[in-house]
């Protein structure tokens, strides 16, 4: 039928059924099949043959999501043409029958990104074959070399940064750099390239502190890097307060534990400047004023405290707010004030230095006691505990003492409970509002319902941690739960949730990637590395007691911070080579115009290992293809769940490209054709000799100090398997036979093999963690505190919230949780927030064309009603985000959700998205108590202590640039 005639047939039965009177329906008769006597019935075998499939596989991303959710990929004729998520997480509770299980389970994990990866592994954005830049940096002209020309040039290249000679020394393997992000999400990719450097000399950079995701009040306050609850543990919550966190877009598989815990009587409170989707979720939305969290958490201690709502038997056995502090210096009382510091030891190794005192009001005679637990006392004496009972001891929480100390000097002390009062006192519910905006009586009612509701949790993501003052403001949120006893009990605690930063089988993870061992590693802090490589021009001296350099020099020459190339400060030396893998260094940097301008001009050499082409690659001078995620052999874990699962190939590596483990074996061999041998002194003291004409066999035996056995990893999945072997968290996956790695989830790539395993739970938890992992209990942290009493690697051993340091002390006067307010340097009206978003992880599918299709299609830049009127603008009007730091042009979207004097905009577009980079407004500022070192918990590790980069103190305005004709905005909209 035509359709001239298809619509006059149409409309001539629709007038028939009209002058009947009837319904459309009244005339529809059961009929037989329709296409009973239809001639062709191939179409049918046609739609089924959509759907089928030669075979599929497990396989995980390896993106920073925390999400580590497993997935298969389906293929047929060689080509995967499917993502669907896994289902078979095995239960916590596995050993109780349904009707009597607690707890959600994990099935199934997964997000729309997910399950649109095939875009990365066939789209255009592949990188397909090695690539050597000609032209300028950034202007994206490559051509295509092979791997033994690429691998070659990258080799005389390094060797020639080593055999530079400097007055400091003959060779200098530390202007040789690596940077890479989140171990977790791809352990061997990560590991190849710390084996490498550590092999070479190499500097291994930070990321969880240069992309301010380190929490640091949980290392001041808890001695640990970061230790949160899994996802399932949400549910057993009464009470949740989230702050800075966007649960139902950033953390898409989890989200549904919080919304679980509500249906089951959970009370959930969102405390965000502006209204995001988690806030149609929760039974109170708090609009409080960017960067004030931390005085809306003190004032609600203020309210608990002042109304004897605080655990007072908690507090005094778990906290350090029993102990004595001197009133004459407002330092901690050790033990060295009565007996003397030992003759020749540093004060940082002194164990007399290291044990600090208790009132005990239950003696014959009240009077100072060492605490026991304290960091001074050896594991194996019976004080190292967290238990007073044991010894008698009942510390005074309020109240001033005197004691005699060495030379008979009589000072007062007093205890941290009491200086914690004087401090709270400035934060009353009425004080606290003129600070948060929000209501003095909500402000107590939230902490009267905080203190009730055991057990209670924060969840805290980047939106409060993003902030220059982010350790205080984390010490607050700590204090809060501290003090109603919520830490260390299911249910409760403070959450810290921005990364997969939760290394759970690190043991393997750190021998393999250090095979000679870590003291001989060369490390660096990434803030501090960029800030001074970058020339970075300090905007915060004003503020500070001292000009921000003067702290940098200090720190680093006390070894409190490593800053290489050794003599960057004194003899201006330079690194000159820079990889990057599983990373993407140049789109995250804060500071972008300084480290671009200037850094990057420093650098000989750019390096970037990787399956496509984003904006560190298009800045790179070589470019080395490496497989996708369903193309390799690997593994995943995160803090939100305890399993681990692997990447196998679903499919074969495509083009060129090669597993990053092998890149970096086959860089070693490159390295070995050269020859080269020097030696070098190392961190430790000693010197190593690098004899390069043997690297490649180096980097293929490992010879474990752990297993007592040499192990050949120079195979991808045999590598796996040794990680797995070598860590007390896994051992229990060493499976004899051929298909031992299958035990952690793997499906053997060979089409038509059915041998496929569900993830696994692990099974025990080694030191590192706060906590056992307990069968048919959702892990949460600092069990082992609570439970077992045993002492944190803090200072008093216990939840720490004094601080004595003297830049703490004396210099910021913040030794006790305080609040200081966002850092507004910058002169413009508009605070700047670039937060994570829902279509992509960072900048992973920021240019994926399903994803685009589910926004605008485009970068743009949130703004209130109010304030795009004050400016005349209108919706999709293209503008210009500015400051006398740098700017970047997008499209605008009006939006009420966001309120007056913030400006928005989701983070991680690309460079060749933009007409620069999306940090470009931004600076690198340091905060000087982020660079102390040799102070009890508080030294220099990687990833664990160090200055954190930070954004959201960043002011901006916006002006119009252009406005797009009423057609193409049409388009524009119509295309979303």
């Amino acid at each position: 039928m035509k359709r001239r005639e298809f619509l006059k047939f149409a409309t001539v039965a629709a007038g028939a059924v009209a002058a009947k009177d009837a319904l459309a329906f009244d005339y529809l008769a059961p009929v037989g099949d329709p296409l009973g006597h239809y001639p062709y019935r191939g179409w049918e075998d046609l739609y089924r043959a959509l759907w089928s499939f030669d075979w599929f596989g497990r396989t995980s991303h390896s993106v920073n999501c925390t999400g580590s959710c497993t997935w298969r990929g389906f293929v047929k004729n060689g080509i995967l043409f499917k993502e669907e998520q896994f289902a078979d997480y095995p239960e916590i509770e596995s050993n109780l029958p349904p009707e009597q299980r607690k707890l959600p389970v994990y099935n199934p994990r997964g997000c729309q990104k997910g399950a649109n990866h095939k875009e990365y592994v066939y789209g255009p954005q592949r990188v397909k074959y090695p690539l050597v830049r000609v032209g300028a940096r950034g202007q994206g002209f490559f051509r295509k070399a092979t791997w033994d020309e690429a691998l070659g040039l990258v080799a005389s290249k390094v060797v020639s940064a080593i055999d530079t000679p400097w007055s400091g020394g003959s060779h200098s393997p530390d202007a040789v750099t690596f940077f890479a992000a989140i171990p977790a999400k791809h352990h061997i990719t990560l590991s190849g390239g710390f084996r490498l450097a550590n092999l070479i000399g190499g500097v291994v950079c930070s990321f969880y502190d240069w992309y301010c995701d380190l929490p640091p009040g949980e290392p001041m306050t808890w001695g640990v890097q970061t230790d949160s609850c899994e996802s399932a543990d949400w549910f057993n919550s009464k009470y949740i307060l989230i702050m800075g966190a966007n649960l139902m877009e950033t953390r898409i598989p989890d989200s549904h534990y919080f919304v679980e815990a509500r249906y089951r009587g959970a009370k959930i409170v969102m405390v965000a400047p502006e209204y995001s989707p988690t806030s149609i979720h929760a039974d109170l939305f708090v609009p409080i004023k960017p960067g004030t969290d931390g005085a809306l958490c003190l004032g609600m201690a203020n309210v608990i405290v002042g109304e004897g709502r605080f655990d007072r038997a908690y507090v005094k056995q778990f906290t350090d707010l029993p102990m004595l502090v001197r009133t004459d210096n407002g330092k901690i009382l050790r033990e060295a004030d009565f007996v003397g510091p030992t003759p020749g030891l540093a004060p940082d190794a002194d164990p007399r230095m290291r044990k600090v005192y208790l009132w005990n009001t239950a003696g014959e005679v009240p009077g100072p006691v060492i605490a026991p637990g304290s960091l001074g006392i050896p594991h194996n004496d019976p004080r190292w505990t967290l238990d007073l009972a044991r010894f008698g001891i009942d510390p005074a929480l309020e109240g001033s003492f005197t004691v005699t100390l060495q030379g008979g000097k009589e000072v007062t002390v007093t205890t941290v409970f009491e200086l914690m009062k004087e401090k709270l006192a400035a934060y009353s519910p009425a004080a606290v509002s003129g600070i948060t905006g929000i209501d003095a009586s909500l402000v107590a009612d939230m902490a009267r319902e905080f203190a009730a509701a055991k057990p209670a949790r924060i969840i805290e993501g980047a939106g409060t941690n993003h902030y220059f003052h982010n350790d205080l403001i984390n010490r607050a949120q700590i204090l809060l739960v501290a003090l109603t006893g919520n830490v260390g009990t299911p249910g409760g605690g403070f959450d810290h949730y921005v990364g997969q930063e939760k290394l759970w089988a690190e043991h393997g993870f750190f021998e393999l990637s250090f095979p000679l061992g870590r003291p001989k590693q060369r490390f660096q802090n990434t803030t501090l590395w960029t800030y001074a490589h970058a020339d970075v021009k300090s905007d915060i001296d004003s503020i500070l007691p001292r000009p921000l350099m003067s702290y940098i020099r200090e720190s680093v020459a006390n070894g409190w911070m490593p800053l290489w190339p050794k003599g960057t400060l004194d003899n201006g030396r330079d690194p000159k080579v820079l990889f990057v893998w599983g990373a993407n260094y140049l789109n995250q940097a804060k500071g972008y115009q300084d480290v671009e301008g200037k850094l990057w001009p420093k650098l000989d050499l750019i390096v970037d290992l990787n399956f496509r082409m984003d904006s560190t690659a298009m800045y790179a001078d070589v470019v080395l293809p490496a497989g996708s995620h369903f193309e390799k052999f690997d593994l995943s874990t995160t803090d939100l769940h305890t399993y681990v699962h692997p990447f196998t190939p679903i499919i074969n590596l495509l083009h060129q490209s090669k597993s990053d483990w092998q890149i970096w074996r086959e860089l070693a061999g490159a390295l070995q054709q050269t020859g080269f041998k020097f030696t070098d002194p190392v961190p430790d003291g000693s010197t190593v000799t690098r004899d390069f004409s043997t690297l490649q066999s180096q980097f293929d035996t490992h010879h474990s100090r752990i297993l007592g056995t040499t192990w050949d990893v120079s195979d991808d999945r045999n590598t796996c398997q040794f990680l797995l072997s070598a860590s007390p968290e896994t051992d229990r996956f060493n499976i004899a036979g051929p298909h031992r790695f299958a035990n952690v989830g793997e499906m053997s790539s060979v089409p038509g093999d059915s041998i496929i395993k569900h993830p696994q739970r692990f099974p025990r938890t080694s030191e590192e963690w706060t906590s056992d992992i307990k069968e048919g209990v959702a892990y949460y942290g600092f069990q082992r505190m609570t439970e077992h009493k045993r002492p944190l690697l803090t200072l008093a051993g216990r939840q720490q919230f004094y601080l004595d340091h003297d830049w703490i002390l004396y210099d910021f006067k913040e030794q006790l949780p305080v609040h200081k307010g966002p850092v507004d340097i910058d002169q413009y009206p508009l605070r700047w927030i670039t937060p994570h978003g829902r279509w992509s992880i960072h900048s992973t599918w920021r240019d994926a064309k399903f994803q685009l299709r589910l926004q605008r299609g485009r970068p743009i830049v949130y703004l209130s009603p109010n304030e795009a009127r004050a400016r005349g603008l209108l919706d999709n009007d293209y503008v210009t985000i500015f400051n006398n730091h740098g700017r970047v042009d997008a499209h605008l979207c009006i939006t009420p959700r966001l309120p007056d004097g913030l400006a928005m905009m989701y983070h991680g577009w690309e460079r060749y998205t933009l007409n620069d980079g999306w940090q470009s407004p931004t600076n690198i500022r340091i905060k000087p108590t982020q660079l102390v070192g040799k102070y009890a918990q508080l030294n220099f590790r990687l990833n664990y202590w160090g200055p954190t980069g930070n954004q959201k103190d960043t002011r901006v305005d916006i002006r119009f640039k252009r406005r797009e004709s009423s057609v193409s905005s049409a388009a524009a909209s119509s295309a979303v």
